[in-house]
């Protein structure tokens, strides 16, 4: 049998000075460790952690952070202006509308009344025909019982 030794466990190394100033993730780029991976991946090079061009990813990240927090007040100074613009342009179209409410209002109205009064002239039309049709009816009715009598009694 034979006795496989286990794995020797990489101890981690002490964080250098300019990891303990900076802490894990410096701004809001890249870690100090992360950069190292990309620029050992990309070249083949595995940068020592006190390398002076980490320096270069500070100066990098704090510039990152900088912008961030400009676009952070940018951001909300556009949100206020487009609020405020929005609120004016909301109380515009409502005024608008209100206004077309009334004069659309005012002029169903006006047109109701219209068809209504038509509407009364044509049924007042209507029942003086009826009415004239009803005593021609008549007439005709007594003219043809006059007739009868007449032609009964000759």
């Amino acid at each position: 049998m034979s006795q496989e030794n286990p794995p020797a466990v990489q101890k981690e190394e002490p964080p250098t000075p300019l990891e303990t100033e900076l802490g894990n993730a410096p701004g809001v780029g890249l870690t100090l460790e992360q950069i190292r991976s990309v620029v050992s991946k990309a070249h083949d090079v595995m940068l020592p952690k006190d390398d002076a061009t980490l320096m270069i990813a500070t100066i990098l990240n704090a510039y990152l952070t900088e912008v961030d927090r400009l676009q952070a007040r940018h951001e909300k100074g556009l949100t206020r202006l487009m609020a405020e613009k929005t609120d004016e342009y909301v109380s515009g179209v409502q005024a608008a509308v209100n206004q077309l409410s009334a004069s659309l209002s005012s002029a169903s109205v006006e047109g109701i009344r219209k068809v209504f009064d038509d509407h009364s002239a044509t049924l007042k039309t209507f029942r003086s025909n009826v009415y004239l049709a009803a005593v021609i009816v008549g007439m005709s009715a007594l003219l043809n019982v006059a007739v009868f009598i007449l032609k009964a009694v000759h």
